[in-house]
């Protein structure tokens, strides 16, 4: 049996905007896939029936890929798309692979030789880039600062620095005390 593929299927980053934002292209992907590895099962399972395309959820195989999954354990979770299965990868929120855990599983198809199909969606950092009037033509993602509130503010008296100096967007996620996560860029 040959080899199954990695679809890494992007997910909306505003509530309902599945049907403006999501392209075909992905809706065909997604029928295309055996399993899916997913942060959530139920934002996952959620995502997938407002697409509605017809799939009976409850007959879906879900796996959980998060930030506690380890590089062993995608040596496990590759090994059905190795078996000829396709498998796909669905973030919390955005692309999948960028800030996510989904690069861990993408870096083991890679060392077994699965294909690995990397689908257009929302992607938080270039909508950030797009509509924050900076530099688009060099710019930097550093992902999470640290969440120690001084380690923060020197880490971003450190990234204001090198902007200045060299004239490059600076995008980054920043935990703000009770809130959830947001984008900066500068």
């Amino acid at each position: 049996m040959g080899s199954g593929e990695v679809f890494m299927i992007p997910n909306v980053i505003s509530a309902d905007t599945q049907q403006a934002v999501i392209p075909e292209q992905v809706r065909e992907a997604i029928l295309k896939c055996d399993l899916f590895y997913v942060e959530d099962l139920r934002t996952a399972r959620r995502y997938l029936s407002s697409l509605r395309l017809g799939l009976v959820i409850e007959e879906l195989q879900f796996e959980i890929l998060n930030k506690k999954t380890s590089f062993e354990d995608c040596f496990e979770l590759i090994q059905p798309a190795i078996s000829g299965k396709n498998i796909g990868i669905i973030s919390e929120s955005g692309c999948p692979g960028v800030a996510d855990p989904g690069a861990r599983l993408v870096h083991m198809a890679h060392q077994f030789g699965v294909k690995v199909n990397p689908l257009v969606g929302p992607s938080s950092i270039l909508l950030a880039l797009m509509a924050s009037g900076f530099n688009g033509q060099s710019f930097t993602f550093h992902g999470y600062l640290p969440i120690d509130r001084k380690e923060r503010q020197q880490a971003i008296k450190d990234l204001e620095k090198e902007s200045n100096l060299k004239n490059v967007t600076q995008i980054l996620w920043i935990h703000l005390i009770a809130t959830k996560p947001c984008w900066q860029t500068f």
